[in-house]
């Protein structure tokens, strides 16, 4: 059924009034210098925003460097020795061994019976005659003459073929003190240990006919 003239009029008149009061209208912002009205106020104007109140945070302040100190280092010292004062020198020796040749032990022997004499008292009077002697000229008189010899190179001398020495072991028991004589005349000699000096002494020393 067509409307009316009257009635299509009418429908466009209000259909032209919602173009600007409608749905359109919602979505308009407020009038210049103005607020937003009705349910949509609060859309259109955001609530400003609250600040939050940060508490500071509290930064501990730097410690210095303390340097580590080392565990304290305790010294054990040892207790010295101490002897007796009952006690004496020869008794606190000990036997000290040395090598002579068969001939010279056997003088050794037959000067020590006659004299009445121990191991020890002969070597020391043979160490106290080199001494009294020279130990240069000792040493000197014990060396063999070496059996190659040469005008352009020189020859070594041999410490193991010296007049005196031998495989025979004998032994004396001298005090430290005594000891520490006898070594500083073994330094003296040169020669490398202390039975080398005591043979050739004893050779030089004793009765009898000494080693060629």
């Amino acid at each position: 059924m067509t409307p009316s003239k009257e009635q299509q009029k009418k429908t466009e008149g209000d259909e032209a009034g919602m173009s600007d009061v409608g749905v359109g209208g919602l979505f308009k912002g407020p009038p210049e210098g103005g607020a937003p009205s009705g349910a949509l106020a609060g859309w259109a104007q955001a609530a400003p925003a609250t600040p939050v109140a940060v508490a500071p945070v509290a930064v501990p302040a730097a410690q210095p460097a303390v340097p580590a100190q080392p565990f304290p280092v305790v010294q054990q010292v040892a207790p010295a020795a101490e002897l007796s004062p009952e006690l004496t020198d020869a008794e606190t020796a000990k036997p000290v061994g040395f090598y002579t040749s068969a001939t010279v032990a056997s003088r050794h022997r037959k000067y020590r019976t006659q004299q009445g004499f121990t191991n020890t008292q002969v070597v020391l009077l043979a160490a106290e005659a080199a001494a009294e002697r020279g130990i240069a000229e000792t040493v000197a008189a014990a060396r063999r003459t070496p059996r190659i010899q040469s005008k352009l190179f020189p020859v070594a001398p041999d410490d193991s073929d010296l007049r005196g020495l031998g495989p025979v072991q004998l032994q004396y028991k001298p005090t430290r003190d005594q000891l520490r004589i006898i070594n500083q005349l073994v330094a003296e000699s040169g020669l490398p240990d202390h039975t080398k000096f005591i043979a050739i002494a004893l050779d030089q020393f004793l009765p009898g006919k000494r080693d060629n």
